[in-house]
């Protein structure tokens, strides 16, 4: 079965999103929060949702699900699966060629996404030999292994960064998103930090933050 794409907003809009799920989710999942940030950010703005292929989890003992990557450890900085990001990056870095191949220009492109998504946005804006027009991260972090850091552009460096931090999340650790901060901004991209007292979840206020971040670099 082809893999579920939602597109929302109208496909001559002047600027794309590309949103993506967490672990387990799919395109459907994450539409409310992409159906919120569309109507508050207004027809200039259009989406694109695209859901993770189904792989065998071996957090999840081998159970087949929905993920951008494996998950061999409850501590996600240990066996990390560079090889699946780099797979899910090249995916969605497709997705971003396509647009600029219609025209979008890179700058008029954002990558988002929810945890694992996070990951994938981060990972994918950060390996381009061009700058998107930014990435934003709800209660996510970013592998530092060797095989990925090495590989990240120069010019990537211009990106800005919005870092969503849920302060009660049961997943994400204070000091994997730290970890993550602190490499961003030493390589010198553009990094604002929004800390919520909330658990490993998407709410409004995140949301509205987000909306405003986007407009201040339009």
């Amino acid at each position: 079965m082809e893999e579920e794409l939602i597109e929302l907003g109208s496909p001559t809009a002047s600027k794309r999103v590309i949103l993506l799920h967490g672990l387990t989710g799919t395109a459907s999942v994450i539409r409310p929060v992409a159906e919120y940030l569309c109507k508050r950010l207004g027809e200039d703005y259009s989406f694109l949702l695209p859901t993770a292929p189904i792989i065998k989890v071996k957090q999840f003992s081998g159970e087949p699900a929905h993920a951008w990557f494996d998950v061999k450890s409850s501590d996600f900085r240990r066996e990390a699966d560079i090889d699946g990001i780099f797979e899910s990056s090249d995916r969605i870095a497709s997705l971003v060629r396509n647009e600029i191949s219609q025209g979008v220009s890179p700058k008029d492109i954002y990558l988002g996404g929810f945890s694992q998504g996070g990951v994938i946005a981060l990972t994918t804006a950060l390996l381009e030999p061009f700058a998107v027009a930014g990435v934003f991260a709800f209660s996510s972090y970013l592998p530092l292994e060797d095989q990925l850091t090495s590989r990240m552009t120069d010019v990537s460096k211009d990106v800005p960064i919005f870092q969503a931090v849920s302060l009660k999340d049961e997943f994400i650790s204070q000091e994997m998103s730290d970890k993550a901060s602190a490499f961003l901004r030493n390589r010198g991209n553009p990094v604002l930090i929004q800390n919520y007292d909330m658990k490993h979840e998407i709410r409004n206020r995140e949301l509205d933050d987000v909306i405003e971040w986007i407009k201040s670099l339009a």
